[in-house]
């Protein structure tokens, strides 16, 4: 028995009022006249035991009747039909419906979303007036959605029948915490919550570390397996696309590792592998793959246009299609803006090396003196072959914190400024015409040397020198270069930035190095090097709510335009937090969002992508569900399993059976109100008589 008012149930103290008063009565003294002792022995004992049993009946039936009123307001419930007093328990019933991709799948029932909405719209059958019910999926599409009981179950059929697969991560656990949440505001009795899902074992994986149960014993769970065991004999998933490639320029060829699995039981042959760049194909490789196991595929292919790509890998359709595409995304900049610092005397080999057609920027020349003032926020790469001042340093060394790029060759006049940059040495060093420097070893495997050697790339292996008579190597950063005393080329990243010091200038006086071929490699190379910024691509997992980064030269409460996956644009103002300048993105659909600042520049990229783990089509057997659920609910939580969907109907209407018993509790109250009216009325007459 429940009672649906407890707290009501506090008034029957008012019951023990009768006998207090009952127990009162007792202590008072009766002073009867008479004259003689003779009276005393016409009272019978069997008189006085009469009047003493109907005073206890008539204390009984007045505690009776507080109790029984009090219990009509306390609501007492049993799930047992009795005769006359109704057979439905007005119930609250939450289902829980798995829309995970896995539920995409076929089998001999027909595809297994259908097989769901078709169980679902069976609990919602045997709804009566009066009962109200939610609709939670497992893969929710909007995390923002609040969900609550509703009477209207046309909207909850039609809500049922428009779902859709989501991408997100499908969690038992998490379905059965948001359960409790809306059981918590309801007052019915009877409280179901239907699981129907193809039992994945993937929904089963605990999220959370603690201990607690996501639903208590208020409610009864059932678990609705739908979807056969075997749906296909190989099933390929593309559990990853790792991008190796850390240099990103228009022409130059995007390296790409995919990692594709069987979770099948058959080996599949010539599977065919694709790279696609915006929806085109670029590149294709087949391979092997023997069931249960995995393979590593290497594709890369150059894109044909700046701004942001959306990258994918793709496999050709199997068992389960959403699995078969993994989407990354990378920025190629457009023509990068330099500002080139130097006497025309000094940069003759660098302006003549800037202006041929193999230098994909826009180049804008200014002389040494103009580096002070010169808004360098508007340019992405700065050069400069000239004495720098301390102020100089400054304004540098803020604008590669920002983001930008610089490339700052040797000038006698230089030696102090280096420190500005968290390096040292810089000190002039002389050689002999007959006995020049040399490189002593090169990091080919640097991004910044992607391509460029032939043969061996075995890193620090020495590659063709150039003659050094005079020099400024460097201590700090990372050595790119190196030669005696130092580093000949170096990399300082500062902020989000970076920042390549050349120990030499582009002139003879120094040496030859502007008229060997490693000049113009380094020098072309490293304008789109310092120009890129690698860190503003991220994957993440569909349904999930990140912080994307931005450069820091952009300002907090500026507007950047979202475009998602399926092209719909949006604006969203950055937030300035502890750790920088970023933009919220609710990443809800499977695709690659792109970012773009208030002057259309692209900013960055972010790749959202479903848990492979869906694409693993192992699934729990029926006699494990009793198990597998009650890790999760009370110990005293009913759980029921429904094998066949056929039997919904029948077992929500056996669990809703029942009968409230105020009704009775009123009847009973009135009874014992007559029946004390009437005991009262003859122990008077009684009491009158003798």
């Amino acid at each position: 028995m429940t009672f649906l008012n407890p707290l009501v149930l506090l008034g029957l103290a008012a019951a023990s009022i009768p006998l207090l008063l009952h127990l009162l009565n007792l202590r008072k003294l009766r002073v009867t006249e008479f004259s003689t002792l003779r009276f005393l022995k016409e009272l019978q004992k069997t008189k006085i035991r009469r009047l003493k049993l109907k005073r206890i009946i008539l204390l009984i039936l007045r505690m009776l009747i507080v109790i029984f009123a009090v219990l009509a307001f306390a609501r007492p419930t049993v799930k047992t039909a009795l005769p006359a007093l109704g057979t439905h328990i007005k119930s609250s019933v939450v289902i829980l419906l798995d829309n995970s991709f896995s539920m995409d799948a076929s089998d001999g029932g027909g595809n297994r979303l259908k097989q769901a909405k078709t169980a679902a719209l069976s609990v919602l059958s045997a709804l009566k007036d009066g009962d109200e019910a939610a609709v939670v999926t497992l893969a929710g599409t909007s995390s923002e959605r609040k969900t609550t009981f509703s009477r209207n179950f046309q909207m909850l059929r039609n809500e049922i029948e428009g779902l859709k697969i989501g991408y997100a991560p499908a969690s038992l656990e998490d379905g059965l915490r948001t359960s409790q949440k809306i059981l918590q505001s309801s007052a019915n009795l009877n409280k179901e919550v239907y699981v129907i899902t193809d039992a994945q074992r993937n929904i089963f994986v605990r999220k959370q570390g603690d201990s607690l149960r996501s639903l208590d014993n208020a409610a009864a769970v059932f678990v609705v397996p739908v979807g056969s065991s075997e749906i296909a004999d190989i099933n390929l998933t593309v559990d990853s696309a790792n991008v190796i490639s850390r240099f990103f320029a228009l022409g130059k060829p995007v390296e790409v590792e995919a990692i594709i699995r069987n979770s099948g039981k058959r080996d599949a042959k010539g599977v065919a592998v694709g790279l696609t760049f915006d929806g085109q194909r670029a590149a294709q490789r087949t391979t092997d793959i023997p069931a249960g196991e995995s393979r590593a595929v290497a594709l890369a292919a150059a894109p044909h246009k700046s701004g942001i790509i959306q990258a994918a890998i793709e496999i050709e359709n199997d068992a389960l299609e959403p699995d078969n595409k993994r989407f990354f995304g990378f920025i190629i900049a457009d023509k990068p803006r330099v500002a080139l610092f130097g006497d025309e005397s000094h940069s003759r080999f660098l302006s003549l090396l800037l202006a041929t057609q193999n230098v994909t920027a826009e180049i804008e020349k200014f002389p040494p003196a103009a580096l002070g003032g010169t808004a360098l926020q508007n340019y992405d790469v700065i050069i400069t072959n000239c004495e720098i001042t301390a102020s100089d340093a400054s304004r540098i060394d803020g604008f590669v914190r920002g983001g930008g790029g610089a490339l700052i060759f040797a000038n006698e006049n230089n030696t102090a400024v280096y420190s500005t940059f968290g390096l040292s040495g810089g000190e002039l060093q002389n050689f002999a015409l007959t006995q020049p420097a040399q490189f002593i070893s090169i990091d080919k495997l640097h991004p910044l040397f992607e391509g460029v050697f032939k043969g061996s790339t075995e890193a620090n292996r020495p590659a063709e020198s150039p003659d050094i008579l005079k020099a400024m190597p460097v201590i700090g950063g990372q050595s790119l270069i190196s030669m005696n005393g130092g580093a000949f080329l170096a990399e300082q990243r500062l902020g989000s930035g970076r920042l390549l010091t050349c120990a030499v200038s582009p002139e003879v006086s120094w040496g030859n190095f502007p008229l060997t071929g490693i000049f113009p490699a380094i020098v072309v190379r490293a304008i789109s090097y310092t120009a890129i910024r690698e860190s503003f691509s991220r994957q993440v997992t569909v349904g999930e709510r990140v912080n994307i980064p931005l450069p820091q030269h952009y300002s907090g409460g500026e507007s950047y335009k979202i475009v998602d996956p399926s092209g719909v644009e949006s604006f969203r103002k950055a937030a300035v937090l502890p750790g920088g300048t970023v933009v919220e993105i609710s990443a809800e659909q499977q695709g690659v969002y792109r970012i773009y600042a208030q002057d259309g520049k692209p900013t960055a990229a972010l790749a959202a992508n479903p848990p492979a783990s869906e694409g693993n089509l192992s699934f729990a057997a029926k006699s494990e569900l009793q198990s597998l659920t009650s890790s999760f609910v009370s110990e005293k939580t009913p759980i029921e399993i429904i094998s066949e969907t056929a039997t919904v109907a029948e077992s929500v209407a056996r669990a809703r059976v029942g009968s409230e018993l105020w009704k009775a509790c009123i009847v009973a109250a009135l009874l014992c109100a007559i029946a004390e009216m009437l005991v009262a009325r003859a122990s008077r007459q009684t009491e009158a008589a003798e």
